[in-house]
């Protein structure tokens, strides 16, 4: 399974941030009633499970 670096759109401006380097994937798990639990990574780190605003343009990709 491959994740690319596709950055993700800012909720502020609708401009594309951080393609290229770095990947932002929701999870299927809300986390509250605003926001979602995420994956994030660059090319040193891998954080998973951090919560963010839905307002935030991540990526979704089907995982079995």
């Amino acid at each position: 399974m491959e994740f690319p670096a596709v950055g993700y759109r800012t909720h502020s401006s609708g401009t594309l941030g951080y393609a290229g380097t770095d990947g932002y994937y929701w999870s299927s798990v809300a986390n509250g009633s605003y926001g979602a639990y995420r994956l994030y990574f660059d090319s040193s780190n891998l954080y998973v499970g951090s919560g963010r605003s839905k307002r935030y343009g991540f990526s979704v990709r089907c995982v079995r």
